[in-house]
Order: C-alpha cells, then structure tokens, then sequence
C-alpha cells in the first residue's frame, strides 16, 4: 500500500468533509431564519441534529467503506439505530410540550425501535439502505402530516435519515441520493402546502435545500470512499495473488474466514502458555491465515489512518518487531531509512521479502533474537515498533526489556498491548503487567502527552525515550 497515496486521499476527504459540512451549516441557517422559530423546542434539537450530522460526515463514509468486510456497513446501521433512539427518546421527552407530545415521541421511537429488530430478523443485508429509508420516511410523513411536528426539526430528521441511509448503499451512491432527496422533498413541499398559514414558501425550501445538501454530501462521500476502497483492494489483490496463485474469490474469503480459523486453530492446540517452542511452531504454520488476516486488516479505515499515525513517530534506522506482512517497514525504506523486520519464519515473512524485492527496497531480515542483539550491538535502532504482537508472547516484562534494550540513546519504543484473551482472539495471553510504572523503572520516558494517553486508551498504545 502506498501511504503517500492513503494520505492524500483522506485529506482530501478531509477538506470535502468540511466544506460540505459549512454548505450543510448555511443550509441549516437559513432553514432557522426562514422558519421564523426561536422556540427552544425546535431550535435546540434541530441544532443538536445538524451538528451529529456534520460530524458523521467527516468520519461515518470512510469508515464504512474503507473495508474488505461487506457486512461492515449494515452490521453498523443496525448498531448505531439503537443509539440514535435512545438519543431521540431523551431529546423527545425533555422538550415535548405537554403528555400528548411525549406520548408521540415515545410511538415514534417504539416504531423505529421494532423496525429496527426486524431488519436483523428479516430484512438481506444488501436491502437495509432502501428499508431503513422506507420505515424513517413513512414515520416522519405521518408525525409531520398528521402529529404537525414542526416543519424546522422535520427538515433536520429527514436530512439525518437519508444520511443514515446513504452512507450504508453499497453503490449507485448518486441514484439512491436522487430518490431519496426527491420523495424528501415532495413530502415537504407537500407539508408546506398543507401548513401554509404558518409557515411560507421560504421556509419549505429552506427545508428542501437542508436535506438535499444532507443527501448529496452524503452520496458525494460514499462514493469517493468506495472508488478508494476498490482501488485498494484491487490492489491488494494483485499482491497476493500473484504470491500465491489464489484466486480473487479465494483471497476474498481468506481475508474474512482467517480470524476465526485462526481462533479455531489455536483452540484445538491446546497450548501450554510457557511452552514457547511449540508456540513458535503454531505461529510459523499458521502464518498463511495471519497474512491474510493482516492484509484485510490493513485496508481498515481505522487501520490505514493508524498505520499513518504511527510512522510519524518514526525516526532513523526503524526495527519493527513482528512485522507480518511489513507494510509499515516497506513505507519506511520506501521513504528512503533503514529498516529491519522481525518475526517467525513463514508465509508472512517471505511474502513480505518478495514485496521488498519487487520494490527494490533494501529492507533487513531477521528471526532470532540474537540477529536482533547483534544488529543493535553493530547501530542501535532509533525506532523500534512491536503492534499486534506483545499480547502473543508469555513473558511479557521480559519482552519489554529486551526491546528496550536495543534502542539507541534516545531511541524511541512504540507499542500496543491489548488486554488479554477474548472469543475472537483467544491466542491473545492474559498479562498483570503495569506497563507504564515498568517501562519508567526500566529509565524510559513516558513520550504520550495527555491528550494521546485518552486518543489511546481503547488501542492501548505505548510511546517511550530512552536516555539520551
């Protein structure tokens, strides 16, 4: 993967997000001087609407679709529902006027609720866009033409569903937003009629631009995601099958069956967690299914903007203990630095030196820990990264000394350390290590500010200096 190309694209995705977030700021604006509302009623949620709405536009598009996993997107619609409800029931209840208001908002929020249960029962996944729209649509024409929500927050809840809808469509992204913004606008323009003694032409296409700039930024970010996931993919593909001699439909597969064969495998070995031979041996056979599971992996959203995150705070001749495939060392001999790559001897490792010599890149390989002491004996390294890999090993206090001890003065140590075995991942080992308080007694220095210790709290990620 090139991560110039990664980079460029996300911010570029960035720039877009914002600029369609201000159209969507002005569109909501004018929406609220058109209405000629100040009742904080109205205003407080439609508000509170938008601002969820801008934000899911910089992220939610690139996030659903980002991935090699097809079941990504309608697995989050699905999740994300439940909390969309519970935020709508709160909302409703505080500021509904009077029982019968609350009493609506809690029907509305049951329907949605029960809708929202059938689609897992029921409903194919690749039909969630076009229901998901179907049962938002036909609860907010009736709250709107019959229940008279106000036409202000009525515009904010149907650009909030079409967005919703949206950014789950697994193509055709423009054509679904064109349907979507039409019957919109028809049941607004419809409304707008029918409420015309109190409210006028201007309002109603206030509310009609709101969300047809909803829709279409919506549409506009889905599609740039898709067309730079293929392009990945596509890719990735290539690499892989011409390694291995798969098939496209069998690397499709692989990439996401490996984690539970993995799980499945680990489970029938019965290991005993201090047999570190046999451990050793368990991880060079199944390196092929770890190859894969890491290059899936690696066309994640979250996993891209990580892996760009973390070169950063690479610096000089970089060693990166259990590389895998070697996409962060290959971006760094790319960039023209030393690098060396550490793991077991398998499929993972010679397809990462087949990569490096496609590319011509002089990276170093490594297998024992004594090649690692010698090459730090010969020029320390400045860097050295271990992700994915500590919750895998048994000792892990003395893993920590070790890899410490091979950085130059003033090396810089980057790891994770996920916390401990779980269904999907049982080969990961339960540690009792208090991480920070040892690496500061090992005389490292805790690199993370305090704004990184909270961004890395879910990813347990580490960053230490050696002395100078």
């Amino acid at each position: 993967m090139n991560y110039s190309e990664q980079r460029q694209f996300l911010r570029q995705n960035q720039i877009w997000a914002a600029g369609l977030a201000v159209v969507l700021a002005v569109s909501a604006w004018a929406s609220v001087v058109a209405a000629r509302s100040s009742a904080p009623s109205e205003v407080i949620p439609f508000t509170l609407v938008i601002i969820a709405l801008a934000i899911s536009l910089s992220y939610t598009p690139s996030y659903l679709h980002l991935t090699v996993n097809p079941e990504k997107a309608p697995r989050w619609e699905f999740r994300i529902r439940w909390r969309v409800l519970g935020a709508a029931l709160i909302l409703g209840l505080i500021f509904s006027s009077g029982i019968g208001g609350r009493i609506i908002v809690m029907m509305a929020v049951a329907a949605l609720g029960a809708a929202n249960m059938a689609a897992k029962a029921v409903v194919p996944q690749r039909f969630y866009a076009a229901y998901y729209w179907i049962t938002d649509f036909t609860l907010l024409a009736t709250l709107l033409l019959a229940a008279r929500c106000p036409l202000l927050l009525e515009a904010a809840l149907l650009g909030a569903a079409a967005h919703l809808s949206i950014v789950v469509c697994q193509k055709h992204c423009f054509a679904w937003a064109a349907l979507v913004a039409l019957s919109a606008s028809v049941l607004l323009l419809a409304a707008g009629r029918k409420l015309e003694q109190t409210q006028d032409i201007n309002a109603t296409l206030t509310a009609v631009a709101l969300v047809l700039a909803s829709a279409l930024a919506s549409a506009w970010l889905a599609q740039r995601a898709q067309e730079h996931n293929a392009k990945n993919v596509t890719a990735a593909i290539a690499e892989l099958a011409d390694f291995t001699g798969y098939s496209e439909e069998r690397i499709r597969n692989l990439w996401l069956t490996s984690n539970q064969e993995l799980a499945r495998n680990w489970q029938k070995a019965q290991l005993a967690e201090d047999d570190r031979e046999a451990m050793a041996q368990w991880y060079r056979d199944n390196s092929e299914l770890y190859m894969f599971a890491i290059s899936g992996y690696n066309l994640e959203y979250r996993r891209i903007r990580s892996n760009l995150y973390v070169l950063r705070f690479a610096r000089g001749r970089c060693l990166d203990y259990g590389a895998g495939n070697g996409e962060l060392l290959l971006e760094w001999a790319r960039l023209g630095h030393a690098a060396m790559y550490y793991d077991v001897e398998g499929r993972s490792m010679e397809f990462a030196r087949r990569r490096a010599r496609q590319r011509d890149l002089p990276l170093e390989f490594a297998s024992t820990k004594e090649d690692l002491t010698a090459a730090a004996r010969e020029r320390g390294f400045d860097t050295v990264f271990s992700f994915d890999v500590l919750e895998h090993v048994p000792d892990l206090a003395g893993e920590l000394s070790f890899l410490s001890s091979l950085l130059s003065p003033g090396g810089r140590f980057m790891f994770d350390v996920p916390a401990g075995s779980t269904k999907s991942h049982p080969m990961h080992l339960n540690h009792n290590l208090e991480v920070s308080s040892y690496m500061v007694n090992q005389g490292l220095a805790e690199e993370r500010s305090f704004l990184q210790k909270l961004s890395f709290k879910k990813q347990e990620k580490y960053v230490f200096r050696a002395r100078a």
